[in-house]
């Protein structure tokens, strides 16, 4: 996520919106406080995406270490032992 200055955005406006329409979300500042996020409408991907950010969101997509492990106990029964069910 980027972060600019209320006076940037309002001195290099479509600069900061070309960034938000390639995807990327900006924080909005003043006196080096976040007071806004601007963000691409909900719904629409961005027309491409770097190898950085495509890593990143495999990484957060991947499930955690535990989650593997429930997975790995779950699939490991049979239902052998419950019998013919006719």
């Amino acid at each position: 996520m980027t972060s600019v200055a209320s006076r940037e955005l309002r001195n290099h406006t479509a600069a900061v919106l070309r960034r938000v329409t390639e995807g990327t979300d900006v924080t909005v500042t003043v006196n080096g406080v976040p007071v806004a996020v601007i963000t691409r409408p909900r719904g629409q991907r961005p027309a491409s995406m770097s190898r950085r950010d495509l890593v990143q969101l495999h990484e957060e997509a991947l499930p955690d270490v535990r989650f593997r492990a429930d997975l790995a106990w779950i699939s490991s029964d049979t239902t052998d032992d419950l019998g013919d069910p006719a």
